[in-house]
């Protein structure tokens, strides 16, 4: 079956990348310049795919009931593993797998995008239609103009910037028992306008509409669901490569395009032990609690690409990125 889900914020939200707030350290820890993260702390607009995959996993596991959830924590109890691999597989997302992976009923998810009241449906993409390019120039184009802060929508043709959509939530405190270095900055964000987040599922277990925790602080969304056989419809006039989701690219750009406008994101995934990416559904206190792969970088959803050649396109056409939603773009009027 294929669904939109839609999942409106219930609380401001944090989408981090890998930012954390830093533990407060010992002298000795500071002597030995351990990594002790960063007190200033700003949401992405929106979570990454891989959360989105993470949370739609529990939620199956949850609502068919095997996760065991307690104070304590949450787990699969031996007597269900069977089960839950056959729900949703066995394995974490891997980013950099040369295999498809398998994530049992979860089929694809499309990239996040956001939805208003009148449903209409906006993507993040550069400005780049308010210009004309020529040899290598956007005519009229100045650096101060943000051409990066730019929504458009896919059913009205409208422009809107992220300030007409997203609201900072500004935080500041003071760790407890902290000394010089316990001052903390946190920025959240609300959605405006009865914008919410959303994304088309296919899933061949039928979810319940929910409340779900997404996000950096585990902020609470009303997951609504319904049947639904839409696409991103998006067709770029231009005919250029316009991202519709952050993307992993591991070929040099500049060697294999004309132009581009670009932003990078990083991308860390919790792993297993020594770099295993298996679930362990027997460990208490989350079955998806481990540590850190290595930092990587991403293309952010909206960059635009012109020229892109065929040894792009192939980087690009990553099947077990795209069956979550990553490396999916437009390109000559097309959604691939």
């Amino acid at each position: 079956m294929r669904y939109i889900v839609t999942l409106t914020p219930l609380e401001p939200f944090l989408f981090g990348g890998d930012n954390t707030f830093g533990k407060l350290q010992s002298d000795k820890e500071k002597k030995e310049g351990k990594e002790e993260g960063t007190y200033l702390v700003k949401s992405r607009y929106f979570p990454q795919q891989s959360a989105v995959l993470g949370m739609l996993k529990k939620e199956i596991m949850t609502q068919s009931g095997v996760l065991t959830r307690k104070v304590r924590g949450e787990w699969v109890d031996d007597k269900k593993k069977n089960e839950a691999k056959d729900l949703v597989g066995d394995t974490k997302f891997d980013i950099t797998s040369k295999i498809v992976q398998n994530f049992g009923n979860i089929k694809t998810i499309s990239p996040i995008f956001l939805l208003n009241k009148e449903n209409e449906r906006y993507i993040k993409k550069v400005d780049i239609d308010s210009y004309k390019f020529e040899n290598g120039l956007l005519e009229g184009y100045k650096q101060k103009i943000d051409i990066y802060d730019n929504f458009i929508s896919l059913d009205m043709g409208k422009k809107l910037s992220s300030g007409d959509i997203f609201k900072p939530v500004e935080e500041i405190g003071n760790k407890k028992g902290g000394g010089d270095n316990s001052l903390f900055k946190k920025t959240s964000y609300k959605l405006l306008k009865d914008f919410k987040f959303a994304f088309y599922l296919e899933c061949e277990y039928r979810l319940n509409s929910s409340v779900i925790s997404l996000g950096a602080d585990g902020s609470k969304f009303k997951m609504s669901i319904k049947e639904d056989d839409s696409t991103l419809n998006y067709i770029d006039n231009n005919g250029y490569l316009t991202l519709l989701s952050d993307s992993y690219i591991t070929v040099p750009l500049k060697d294999n395009c004309t132009f581009a406008i670009t932003s990078e994101i990083s991308y860390q995934n919790l792993i297993g032990k020594k770099g295993v990416q298996k679930s362990k559904f027997t460990d208490k206190n989350n079955f998806a609690k481990n540590g850190k792969s290595d930092k990587i970088y991403l293309y952010e959803k909206g960059s635009v690409i012109i020229g892109a050649n065929q040894k792009l396109i192939d980087n690009l056409n990553n099947a077990n990125l795209q069956q979550i939603g990553y490396n999916t773009y437009t390109y000559q009027g097309e959604k691939k």
